[in-house]
C-alpha cells in the first residue's frame, strides 16, 4: 500500500484559565484505517457463519451485520480525511473554552 501522508489527529483544549490540553492521535490515521480493515475482513468472515435474521428472543438489536456496516461507514470517514492537504477540522472559540482539531 502507498502511504498517503502521515496523517495525525490533534486535539487542542483550552480553557479561560489558560490551561491547555494537547493530544495528539498515538498512530498516524491510515494505520488505523488497515487495523478497520482487517477488523472488517474478520467480521466478513463471522458473518459466514451467523444468520441475518436476528434471534426473535434477543434484547440488543445490535447485529454483526450492522457492526460490519458501521465500520465501512468509519473506514470512508477516515479516508475522507486523510484524503486532502493537512487543514483545521474544527476551530471554536467561545468566552470561557477554545477547541481546535487539526489534521496534520
Amino acid at each position: 500500500m502507498w502511504i498517503k501522508g502521515f496523517r495525525l489527529l490533534w486535539i487542542k483544549l483550552e480553557t479561560s484559565n489558560n490551561r491547555f490540553i494537547s493530544i495528539p492521535f498515538p498512530i498516524p490515521l491510515y494505520i488505523f484505517e488497515e487495523l478497520l480493515d482487517c477488523f472488517l475482513d474478520l467480521l466478513t468472515v463471522v458473518c459466514f457463519f451467523i444468520t441475518k435474521v436476528p434471534e426473535p428472543n434477543s434484547s440488543s438489536r445490535i447485529t454483526i451485520y450492522s457492526i460490519k456496516a458501521l465500520v465501512i461507514i468509519v473506514m470512508k470517514l477516515l479516508d475522507s480525511l486523510t484524503g486532502d492537504e493537512p487543514y483545521d477540522l474544527v476551530d471554536i472559540t467561545t468566552d470561557k473554552a477554545k477547541v481546535l482539531i487539526k489534521v496534520r
